[in-house]
Protein backbone atom coordinates (compact mmCIF):
# COMPACT_ATOMS: atom_id res chain seq x y z
CA UNK A 1 0.00 0.00 0.00
CA UNK A 2 0.78 3.97 -0.67
CA UNK A 3 -0.11 6.39 1.07
CA UNK A 4 0.15 10.51 1.33
CA UNK A 5 -0.58 12.69 3.80
CA UNK A 6 -0.53 16.14 4.25
CA UNK A 7 -0.44 18.02 7.95
CA UNK A 8 -1.16 21.45 9.28
CA UNK A 9 2.63 22.44 8.57
CA UNK A 10 2.82 22.08 5.08
CA UNK A 11 4.45 19.00 4.65
CA UNK A 12 3.25 16.13 2.09
CA UNK A 13 4.70 12.46 3.26
CA UNK A 14 4.52 9.31 1.56
CA UNK A 15 4.15 6.22 3.63
CA UNK A 16 4.24 2.33 3.08
CA UNK A 17 3.39 0.80 5.82
CA UNK A 18 4.73 -2.53 4.86
CA UNK A 19 8.51 -0.82 4.99
CA UNK A 20 7.78 0.08 8.55
CA UNK A 21 6.45 -3.14 9.79
CA UNK A 22 9.27 -4.91 12.13
CA UNK A 23 10.55 -8.18 11.82
CA UNK A 24 8.90 -10.47 14.41
CA UNK A 25 11.22 -12.80 16.95
CA UNK A 26 9.82 -16.04 16.64
CA UNK A 27 11.37 -16.61 20.27
CA UNK A 28 8.84 -13.99 21.12
CA UNK A 29 6.01 -14.38 23.31
CA UNK A 30 2.54 -14.99 21.73
CA UNK A 31 0.46 -11.42 22.14
CA UNK A 32 -3.36 -11.56 22.47
CA UNK A 33 -5.50 -11.14 18.96
CA UNK A 34 -7.21 -7.58 20.51
CA UNK A 35 -3.19 -5.89 21.27
CA UNK A 36 -2.36 -2.95 19.31
CA UNK A 37 0.71 -2.99 17.06
CA UNK A 38 4.28 -1.28 17.89
CA UNK A 39 4.66 2.47 17.10
CA UNK A 40 7.17 2.86 14.07
CA UNK A 41 8.72 6.29 12.37
CA UNK A 42 10.12 3.81 9.76
CA UNK A 43 8.46 4.00 6.04
CA UNK A 44 8.09 7.66 5.53
CA UNK A 45 10.03 9.69 2.89
CA UNK A 46 8.59 13.62 2.45
CA UNK A 47 7.54 14.27 -1.13
CA UNK A 48 9.35 17.53 -1.05
CA UNK A 49 12.73 17.66 1.21
CA UNK A 50 12.98 21.80 0.81
CA UNK A 51 9.73 22.77 1.87
CA UNK A 52 9.81 24.75 4.97
CA UNK A 53 7.64 24.20 7.83
CA UNK A 54 5.25 27.19 8.28
CA UNK A 55 1.39 27.14 9.15
CA UNK A 56 0.65 29.43 6.14
CA UNK A 57 1.13 27.02 3.89
CA UNK A 58 -0.31 23.98 5.63
CA UNK A 59 -2.33 21.28 3.81
CA UNK A 60 -6.14 21.51 3.72
CA UNK A 61 -7.07 18.82 1.30
CA UNK A 62 -5.95 16.72 -1.27
CA UNK A 63 -7.15 14.68 -4.51
CA UNK A 64 -5.88 12.01 -7.14
CA UNK A 65 -5.94 13.09 -10.78
CA UNK A 66 -5.33 10.37 -13.70
CA UNK A 67 -3.29 7.75 -13.28
CA UNK A 68 -1.78 6.46 -16.53
CA UNK A 69 -0.16 3.34 -14.72
CA UNK A 70 0.90 1.77 -10.91
CA UNK A 71 4.39 3.39 -11.90
CA UNK A 72 3.16 7.11 -13.12
CA UNK A 73 0.78 9.16 -11.00
CA UNK A 74 -0.42 12.69 -9.69
CA UNK A 75 -1.92 14.39 -7.08
CA UNK A 76 -2.94 17.87 -6.58
CA UNK A 77 -2.65 19.67 -2.99
CA UNK A 78 -4.75 22.73 -1.84
CA UNK A 79 -2.82 24.80 0.84
CA UNK A 80 -3.96 27.25 3.40
CA UNK A 81 -2.83 30.16 1.70
CA UNK A 82 -5.35 29.41 -1.30
CA UNK A 83 -2.58 28.02 -3.64
CA UNK A 84 -2.72 24.68 -5.61
CA UNK A 85 0.14 22.38 -6.74
CA UNK A 86 0.06 19.18 -8.44
CA UNK A 87 2.68 16.54 -8.02
CA UNK A 88 3.94 13.97 -10.69
CA UNK A 89 5.38 10.50 -9.26
CA UNK A 90 7.38 7.92 -10.53
CA UNK A 91 7.82 4.55 -9.00
CA UNK A 92 10.26 1.98 -10.45
CA UNK A 93 10.06 -0.51 -7.44
CA UNK A 94 6.65 -1.08 -6.24
CA UNK A 95 7.82 -1.46 -2.25
CA UNK A 96 10.08 1.72 -2.84
CA UNK A 97 9.42 5.39 -2.20
CA UNK A 98 8.65 7.30 -5.80
CA UNK A 99 10.45 10.23 -7.46
CA UNK A 100 8.03 13.67 -7.29
CA UNK A 101 8.42 16.62 -9.16
CA UNK A 102 6.56 19.99 -8.88
CA UNK A 103 4.71 19.85 -12.35
CA UNK A 104 2.54 23.11 -11.47
CA UNK A 105 1.21 25.62 -9.17
CA UNK A 106 -0.64 28.40 -8.69
CA UNK A 107 -1.71 31.32 -6.42
CA UNK A 108 -4.19 32.35 -4.24
CA UNK A 109 -7.02 30.93 -6.69
CA UNK A 110 -9.86 32.76 -4.12
CA UNK A 111 -9.67 36.73 -3.10
CA UNK A 112 -6.94 37.88 -1.20
CA UNK A 113 -8.94 38.72 1.83
CA UNK A 114 -10.86 34.86 1.81
CA UNK A 115 -11.53 32.63 4.73
CA UNK A 116 -9.74 29.23 4.82
CA UNK A 117 -10.08 27.06 2.20
CA UNK A 118 -12.33 24.43 2.86
CA UNK A 119 -12.00 20.95 -0.46
CA UNK A 120 -10.55 20.19 -3.35
CA UNK A 121 -12.06 18.13 -5.91
CA UNK A 122 -11.46 16.44 -9.45
CA UNK A 123 -13.56 16.63 -12.05
CA UNK A 124 -12.55 13.38 -14.45
CA UNK A 125 -14.59 13.59 -17.21
CA UNK A 126 -14.31 17.17 -17.71
CA UNK A 127 -10.53 17.68 -16.96
CA UNK A 128 -10.82 20.32 -14.32
CA UNK A 129 -10.72 20.73 -10.52
CA UNK A 130 -12.75 22.27 -8.29
CA UNK A 131 -11.75 24.15 -4.57
CA UNK A 132 -14.23 26.22 -2.18
CA UNK A 133 -13.41 28.23 0.83
CA UNK A 134 -15.36 28.60 4.12
CA UNK A 135 -17.69 31.59 2.52
CA UNK A 136 -19.17 29.20 -0.20
CA UNK A 137 -16.72 30.40 -3.12
CA UNK A 138 -16.26 27.59 -5.83
CA UNK A 139 -13.39 27.90 -8.25
CA UNK A 140 -13.54 25.58 -11.42
CA UNK A 141 -9.67 25.70 -13.12
CA UNK A 142 -9.07 23.70 -16.39
CA UNK A 143 -6.18 21.32 -16.44
CA UNK A 144 -5.57 20.83 -20.20
CA UNK A 145 -3.12 23.36 -20.19
CA UNK A 146 0.64 21.81 -18.98
CA UNK A 147 2.05 25.31 -18.16
CA UNK A 148 -0.48 26.78 -15.53
CA UNK A 149 -4.09 26.29 -13.97
CA UNK A 150 -6.33 28.57 -16.21
CA UNK A 151 -9.95 30.08 -14.10
CA UNK A 152 -13.09 29.20 -15.88
CA UNK A 153 -15.84 29.94 -13.54
CA UNK A 154 -16.14 31.28 -9.99
CA UNK A 155 -19.09 30.90 -8.23
CA UNK A 156 -21.17 31.10 -4.31
CA UNK A 157 -23.33 28.25 -3.21
CA UNK A 158 -25.34 31.17 -1.33
CA UNK A 159 -25.89 33.44 -4.04
CA UNK A 160 -27.24 30.63 -7.01
CA UNK A 161 -30.52 31.41 -8.48
CA UNK A 162 -30.76 34.59 -7.21
CA UNK A 163 -30.64 38.23 -8.25
CA UNK A 164 -28.23 39.97 -6.01
CA UNK A 165 -24.88 38.65 -4.91
CA UNK A 166 -24.59 39.85 -1.40
CA UNK A 167 -24.84 36.81 1.31
CA UNK A 168 -27.37 36.93 4.10
CA UNK A 169 -25.05 36.42 6.95
CA UNK A 170 -25.88 34.32 10.08
CA UNK A 171 -26.45 36.02 13.57
CA UNK A 172 -24.80 34.79 16.53
CA UNK A 173 -21.83 36.07 17.74
CA UNK A 174 -19.28 33.82 15.94
CA UNK A 175 -17.31 35.28 12.82
CA UNK A 176 -19.14 35.19 9.91
CA UNK A 177 -16.31 34.00 7.98
CA UNK A 178 -16.89 30.11 8.39
CA UNK A 179 -20.30 30.00 7.20
CA UNK A 180 -19.43 26.66 5.08
CA UNK A 181 -17.84 23.98 7.14
CA UNK A 182 -18.28 20.63 4.98
CA UNK A 183 -18.36 20.36 1.66
CA UNK A 184 -18.07 17.00 -0.99
CA UNK A 185 -18.05 16.57 -4.86
CA UNK A 186 -19.77 14.32 -7.17
CA UNK A 187 -17.96 13.45 -9.69
CA UNK A 188 -20.25 11.49 -11.54
CA UNK A 189 -22.50 14.18 -12.19
CA UNK A 190 -20.46 17.34 -11.71
CA UNK A 191 -22.01 18.58 -8.83
CA UNK A 192 -20.89 20.23 -5.42
CA UNK A 193 -23.04 20.02 -2.23
CA UNK A 194 -22.17 22.34 0.32
CA UNK A 195 -23.00 23.18 4.16
CA UNK A 196 -22.65 25.19 6.92
CA UNK A 197 -24.07 26.82 10.36
CA UNK A 198 -27.58 26.92 10.09
CA UNK A 199 -27.95 26.31 6.64
CA UNK A 200 -28.73 23.44 4.76
CA UNK A 201 -26.66 21.55 2.28
CA UNK A 202 -27.37 22.50 -1.19
CA UNK A 203 -25.98 20.85 -4.55
CA UNK A 204 -24.62 23.28 -7.70
CA UNK A 205 -23.99 22.29 -10.77
CA UNK A 206 -20.81 23.01 -11.83
CA UNK A 207 -21.82 23.08 -15.63
CA UNK A 208 -24.19 26.31 -15.09
CA UNK A 209 -23.76 27.29 -11.50
CA UNK A 210 -27.46 26.44 -10.73
CA UNK A 211 -28.97 25.16 -7.44
CA UNK A 212 -30.17 21.62 -8.41
CA UNK A 213 -30.81 20.65 -4.42
CA UNK A 214 -31.44 22.12 -1.22
CA UNK A 215 -32.06 19.92 1.63
CA UNK A 216 -35.07 20.56 4.28
CA UNK A 217 -34.93 20.50 7.72
CA UNK A 218 -37.03 17.91 9.72
CA UNK A 219 -40.50 18.94 11.15
CA UNK A 220 -40.25 20.81 14.29
CA UNK A 221 -40.68 19.18 17.87
CA UNK A 222 -44.57 18.21 18.39
CA UNK A 223 -43.89 18.89 22.22
CA UNK A 224 -42.04 22.02 22.38
CA UNK A 225 -42.52 23.52 18.66
CA UNK A 226 -38.93 24.45 18.31
CA UNK A 227 -36.81 23.92 14.92
CA UNK A 228 -34.43 21.01 14.52
CA UNK A 229 -30.59 23.16 14.55
CA UNK A 230 -28.62 23.21 11.45
CA UNK A 231 -24.51 22.50 11.09
CA UNK A 232 -23.56 19.85 9.03
CA UNK A 233 -20.08 19.43 9.35
CA UNK A 234 -19.07 16.12 7.47
CA UNK A 235 -20.47 15.14 3.64
CA UNK A 236 -20.19 12.17 1.91
CA UNK A 237 -21.94 10.79 -1.48
CA UNK A 238 -22.64 7.29 -0.62
CA UNK A 239 -22.50 4.24 -3.47
CA UNK A 240 -20.96 4.44 -6.82
CA UNK A 241 -24.08 6.64 -8.79
CA UNK A 242 -23.75 9.23 -5.48
CA UNK A 243 -27.99 8.71 -5.67
CA UNK A 244 -27.36 9.22 -1.92
CA UNK A 245 -26.06 11.72 0.30
CA UNK A 246 -24.63 11.27 3.89
CA UNK A 247 -24.57 14.19 6.31
CA UNK A 248 -22.77 14.73 9.18
CA UNK A 249 -23.86 17.36 11.72
CA UNK A 250 -22.08 19.10 14.57
CA UNK A 251 -25.54 18.54 17.10
CA UNK A 252 -24.23 14.14 16.62
CA UNK A 253 -26.50 13.68 14.43
CA UNK A 254 -26.31 11.51 10.21
CA UNK A 255 -28.81 12.00 8.27
CA UNK A 256 -29.51 10.50 4.60
CA UNK A 257 -30.69 12.54 1.43
CA UNK A 258 -32.11 11.26 -1.56
CA UNK A 259 -30.30 13.72 -4.41
CA UNK A 260 -31.67 12.31 -7.37
CA UNK A 261 -32.75 14.63 -10.36
CA UNK A 262 -36.30 13.21 -10.19
CA UNK A 263 -36.41 13.09 -6.18
CA UNK A 264 -39.23 14.85 -4.55
CA UNK A 265 -38.20 14.09 -1.41
CA UNK A 266 -35.91 17.38 0.45
CA UNK A 267 -36.28 16.02 4.19
CA UNK A 268 -34.03 13.07 5.25
CA UNK A 269 -34.96 9.93 4.43
CA UNK A 270 -33.12 8.33 7.17
CA UNK A 271 -31.20 9.76 10.51
CA UNK A 272 -29.69 8.60 13.77
CA UNK A 273 -31.87 8.69 16.65
CA UNK A 274 -30.57 10.90 20.03
CA UNK A 275 -27.80 9.65 22.27
CA UNK A 276 -26.51 7.55 19.92
CA UNK A 277 -23.21 9.20 18.81
CA UNK A 278 -22.08 11.81 21.58
CA UNK A 279 -19.61 14.04 19.92
CA UNK A 280 -19.34 16.24 17.07
CA UNK A 281 -19.30 14.23 13.72
CA UNK A 282 -15.85 15.46 11.48
CA UNK A 283 -14.94 13.10 8.75
CA UNK A 284 -17.25 10.49 7.15
CA UNK A 285 -16.27 7.25 4.31
CA UNK A 286 -18.02 4.36 3.16
CA UNK A 287 -16.85 1.21 3.22
CA UNK A 288 -19.59 -1.30 1.52
CA UNK A 289 -22.88 -0.80 0.53
CA UNK A 290 -24.91 -0.63 4.00
CA UNK A 291 -22.01 0.51 6.38
CA UNK A 292 -20.33 4.03 6.75
CA UNK A 293 -17.49 4.81 8.97
CA UNK A 294 -17.78 8.03 11.32
CA UNK A 295 -15.12 9.48 13.03
CA UNK A 296 -15.63 12.39 15.70
CA UNK A 297 -13.85 15.46 17.91
CA UNK A 298 -13.03 12.73 21.00
CA UNK A 299 -11.39 10.25 18.52
CA UNK A 300 -13.99 7.74 18.15
CA UNK A 301 -14.29 5.49 14.91
CA UNK A 302 -17.60 3.94 14.47
CA UNK A 303 -19.22 1.64 12.22
CA UNK A 304 -22.88 2.62 11.00
CA UNK A 305 -25.33 0.18 9.50
CA UNK A 306 -27.53 2.55 7.39
CA UNK A 307 -30.34 -0.52 7.52
CA UNK A 308 -31.12 0.29 11.06
CA UNK A 309 -31.54 3.82 11.21
CA UNK A 310 -34.37 4.99 11.34
CA UNK A 311 -37.06 8.04 10.64
CA UNK A 312 -37.99 9.64 13.69
CA UNK A 313 -35.03 11.29 16.10
CA UNK A 314 -37.02 10.09 19.30
CA UNK A 315 -36.93 6.22 18.44
CA UNK A 316 -35.07 4.19 21.26
CA UNK A 317 -31.21 4.15 20.00
CA UNK A 318 -29.71 0.94 18.64
CA UNK A 319 -26.19 0.40 20.54
CA UNK A 320 -25.33 -2.27 18.15
CA UNK A 321 -22.02 -0.39 16.51
CA UNK A 322 -18.76 -1.68 16.04
CA UNK A 323 -16.01 0.54 16.99
CA UNK A 324 -12.12 1.30 15.63
CA UNK A 325 -9.65 1.40 18.63
CA UNK A 326 -7.21 3.77 18.36
CA UNK A 327 -7.09 7.61 17.71
CA UNK A 328 -6.10 9.68 20.38
CA UNK A 329 -7.20 12.77 19.35
CA UNK A 330 -10.16 14.46 16.94
CA UNK A 331 -10.20 12.57 13.34
CA UNK A 332 -9.65 14.88 10.50
CA UNK A 333 -10.37 12.46 7.36
CA UNK A 334 -10.70 9.03 6.78
CA UNK A 335 -10.39 7.19 3.57
CA UNK A 336 -10.77 3.27 2.05
CA UNK A 337 -8.62 1.54 -0.33
CA UNK A 338 -10.45 1.53 -3.67
CA UNK A 339 -9.93 -2.28 -3.65
CA UNK A 340 -8.37 -3.92 -0.51
CA UNK A 341 -10.44 -3.99 2.53
CA UNK A 342 -8.17 -1.07 4.41
CA UNK A 343 -9.00 2.28 5.98
CA UNK A 344 -6.30 4.68 6.93
CA UNK A 345 -6.96 7.60 9.42
CA UNK A 346 -5.43 10.35 10.19
CA UNK A 347 -6.32 13.51 13.04
CA UNK A 348 -4.38 15.13 15.55
CA UNK A 349 -2.87 12.49 17.32
CA UNK A 350 0.17 12.88 14.50
CA UNK A 351 -0.51 8.99 13.79
CA UNK A 352 -1.39 7.34 10.54
CA UNK A 353 -3.56 4.39 11.50
CA UNK A 354 -4.67 1.10 8.99
CA UNK A 355 -7.73 -0.58 9.59
CA UNK A 356 -9.01 -3.87 8.67
CA UNK A 357 -12.61 -3.22 7.86
CA UNK A 358 -13.43 -6.93 7.68
CA UNK A 359 -12.26 -7.58 11.38
CA UNK A 360 -11.79 -3.90 12.90
CA UNK A 361 -8.68 -4.60 14.12
CA UNK A 362 -5.16 -1.84 13.49
CA UNK A 363 -2.62 -3.34 11.41
CA UNK A 364 -0.20 -0.48 11.34
CA UNK A 365 0.08 2.72 13.44
CA UNK A 366 3.14 5.60 11.91
CA UNK A 367 4.11 8.57 13.75
CA UNK A 368 4.45 11.23 11.51
CA UNK A 369 5.55 14.43 13.82
CA UNK A 370 2.93 16.96 12.81
CA UNK A 371 -1.30 16.87 13.01
CA UNK A 372 -2.47 15.69 9.97
CA UNK A 373 -5.83 16.92 8.27
CA UNK A 374 -5.65 14.69 5.12
CA UNK A 375 -4.86 11.54 3.51
CA UNK A 376 -4.67 10.07 0.25
CA UNK A 377 -4.89 6.44 -0.79
CA UNK A 378 -3.40 5.26 -3.69
CA UNK A 379 -5.07 2.53 -5.91
CA UNK A 380 -2.67 -0.12 -6.34
CA UNK A 381 -2.82 -3.96 -4.78
CA UNK A 382 0.48 -4.32 -4.11
CA UNK A 383 0.95 -6.40 -0.96
CA UNK A 384 -2.47 -8.13 -1.77
CA UNK A 385 -2.43 -11.73 -0.52
CA UNK A 386 -3.31 -13.34 -3.72
CA UNK A 387 -0.69 -11.59 -5.33
CA UNK A 388 2.86 -13.11 -6.16
CA UNK A 389 5.29 -10.83 -4.90
CA UNK A 390 3.66 -11.22 -1.27
CA UNK A 391 6.45 -12.10 1.25
CA UNK A 392 5.33 -15.11 3.64
CA UNK A 393 8.12 -14.70 5.74
CA UNK A 394 6.45 -11.61 7.37
CA UNK A 395 3.39 -13.41 8.45
CA UNK A 396 3.38 -15.53 11.90
CA UNK A 397 2.10 -19.50 11.94
CA UNK A 398 -1.48 -19.93 12.75
CA UNK A 399 -2.44 -21.51 15.69
CA UNK A 400 -4.19 -23.79 14.39
CA UNK A 401 -1.53 -25.46 12.48
CA UNK A 402 0.42 -28.25 13.69
CA UNK A 403 4.10 -28.20 13.54
CA UNK A 404 5.85 -31.69 14.13
CA UNK A 405 9.59 -32.31 14.78
CA UNK A 406 11.39 -34.04 11.72
CA UNK A 407 12.19 -37.34 12.60
CA UNK A 408 14.68 -39.55 10.46
CA UNK A 409 13.05 -43.00 8.98
CA UNK A 410 16.29 -45.18 10.15
CA UNK A 411 15.13 -43.64 13.45
CA UNK A 412 11.64 -44.71 12.89
CA UNK A 413 12.94 -48.50 11.93
CA UNK A 414 14.90 -48.84 15.24
CA UNK A 415 12.23 -47.34 17.29
CA UNK A 416 10.10 -49.81 16.32
CA UNK A 417 12.67 -52.78 16.15
CA UNK A 418 13.62 -51.84 19.76
CA UNK A 419 9.14 -51.62 20.92
CA UNK A 420 8.75 -54.87 19.61
CA UNK A 421 11.79 -56.22 21.76
CA UNK A 422 10.51 -55.07 24.77
CA UNK A 423 6.88 -56.83 24.41
CA UNK A 424 8.04 -59.78 23.76
CA UNK A 425 10.60 -59.75 27.15
CA UNK A 426 8.28 -58.57 28.79
CA UNK A 427 5.89 -61.58 27.88
CA UNK A 428 8.65 -64.49 28.36
CA UNK A 429 9.11 -62.44 32.33
CA UNK A 430 5.12 -63.07 32.94
CA UNK A 431 5.37 -66.53 31.71
CA UNK A 432 8.39 -67.16 33.71
CA UNK A 433 6.66 -65.69 36.81
CA UNK A 434 3.62 -67.79 36.53
CA UNK A 435 5.53 -71.26 36.06
CA UNK A 436 7.33 -69.92 39.26
CA UNK A 437 3.90 -69.75 41.40
CA UNK A 438 2.83 -73.22 40.17
CA UNK A 439 6.23 -75.12 41.09
CA UNK A 440 6.23 -73.58 44.33
CA UNK A 441 2.27 -74.41 44.66
CA UNK A 442 2.81 -78.34 43.72
CA UNK A 443 5.99 -78.54 46.20
CA UNK A 444 4.64 -77.74 49.10
CA UNK A 445 1.59 -80.40 48.39
CA UNK A 446 4.11 -82.99 48.09
CA UNK A 447 6.37 -82.47 51.12
CA UNK A 448 3.74 -83.00 53.87
CA UNK A 449 1.38 -85.78 55.06
CA UNK A 450 -1.54 -83.81 54.97
CA UNK A 451 -1.07 -82.90 51.86
CA UNK A 452 -1.18 -86.65 50.52
CA UNK A 453 -4.42 -87.43 52.32
CA UNK A 454 -5.58 -84.23 51.04
CA UNK A 455 -4.41 -85.54 47.26
CA UNK A 456 -6.66 -88.21 47.92
CA UNK A 457 -9.19 -86.54 48.82
CA UNK A 458 -9.28 -84.80 45.75
CA UNK A 459 -9.43 -87.57 43.37
CA UNK A 460 -12.31 -88.73 45.02
CA UNK A 461 -14.06 -85.55 44.37
CA UNK A 462 -12.88 -86.07 41.06
CA UNK A 463 -14.06 -89.63 40.47
CA UNK A 464 -17.72 -88.47 41.85
CA UNK A 465 -17.72 -85.46 39.78
CA UNK A 466 -17.57 -87.63 36.89
CA UNK A 467 -20.34 -90.09 37.89
CA UNK A 468 -22.39 -87.01 38.51
CA UNK A 469 -22.29 -85.66 35.05
CA UNK A 470 -22.60 -89.39 33.54
CA UNK A 471 -25.99 -89.74 35.46
CA UNK A 472 -27.00 -86.18 34.18
CA UNK A 473 -26.00 -87.27 30.63
CA UNK A 474 -28.19 -90.43 30.95
CA UNK A 475 -31.60 -88.28 32.16
CA UNK A 476 -31.45 -86.05 29.08
CA UNK A 477 -34.46 -86.82 27.35
CA UNK A 478 -34.71 -88.75 24.58
CA UNK A 479 -37.07 -87.54 22.06
CA UNK A 480 -37.52 -84.25 20.67
CA UNK A 481 -41.01 -84.16 21.79
CA UNK A 482 -39.58 -84.60 25.35
CA UNK A 483 -36.99 -81.34 24.74
CA UNK A 484 -39.89 -79.59 23.69
CA UNK A 485 -42.34 -79.96 26.63
CA UNK A 486 -39.22 -79.20 29.24
CA UNK A 487 -38.17 -75.87 26.57
CA UNK A 488 -42.08 -75.18 26.94
CA UNK A 489 -42.41 -75.04 30.68
CA UNK A 490 -39.12 -72.84 31.08
CA UNK A 491 -40.60 -69.87 28.98
CA UNK A 492 -43.76 -70.21 31.39
CA UNK A 493 -41.47 -69.88 34.41
CA UNK A 494 -40.12 -66.98 32.77
CA UNK A 495 -42.83 -65.10 32.27
CA UNK A 496 -44.52 -66.10 35.54
CA UNK A 497 -41.75 -64.56 37.44
CA UNK A 498 -41.54 -61.18 35.05
CA UNK A 499 -45.32 -60.73 36.15
CA UNK A 500 -44.00 -60.99 39.52
CA UNK A 501 -41.23 -57.98 39.45
CA UNK A 502 -43.63 -56.04 37.53
CA UNK A 503 -46.34 -56.51 40.38
CA UNK A 504 -43.78 -55.25 42.63
CA UNK A 505 -42.40 -52.49 40.91
CA UNK A 506 -46.45 -50.79 41.14
CA UNK A 507 -46.29 -48.18 43.58
CA UNK A 508 -49.35 -47.57 45.58
CA UNK A 509 -51.01 -43.99 45.78
CA UNK A 510 -52.52 -43.41 49.20
CA UNK A 511 -54.50 -39.91 49.68
CA UNK A 512 -54.27 -38.23 52.60
CA UNK A 513 -56.93 -36.91 54.09
CA UNK A 514 -58.29 -33.73 53.78
CA UNK A 515 -57.94 -31.34 57.53
CA UNK A 516 -60.95 -29.57 58.35
CA UNK A 517 -60.36 -25.80 59.26
CA UNK A 518 -60.97 -24.60 62.94
CA UNK A 519 -63.66 -22.35 64.01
Amino acid sequence: MRLITGDECGLLKECIPELSRKKKDPNSPVLPFNSMPDVTKEGVCRVDPTEFQTRERGVIDMVWMQNSDDKEYSFAALRKNGSIDIWNAEADDKKYFGRFSLERTTKNVFYDDSPRPLGLGFFNQQNRICAGDMLGNLVVLDCKSTKSLDILQTYNAYTANKREDTISYTPGKMVNTQIATAIAFDSAHGRVAVGGRERETSLIDLGTGKLVFKSKNLPPDPQTLLQQPVWPTAIEFLNEDCNVMAVGTAYKQVRLYDVRENSKTRRPTATTSEGLLEYRVTSLCQVDGHEVVVGDTAGYIYSLDLRRMGKNLKDPANRDMGRYVGPAGSVRQLKKHPTLPRLAAVGLDRMLRIYDTKKRKQLDCIYLKQRLNCVLFHPDDTWDVDKDDFDPDDVDIDQDDEVRDYVDSDEDQSVSLNSEASDESSKQDNVQVANDELELISGDGEEGEDDSSAGSGSGEEKSSAKNDSEDEANTEPDNEDDRSETENSESEETEENNDEDEEEDEVIVVKAPKRRRRG
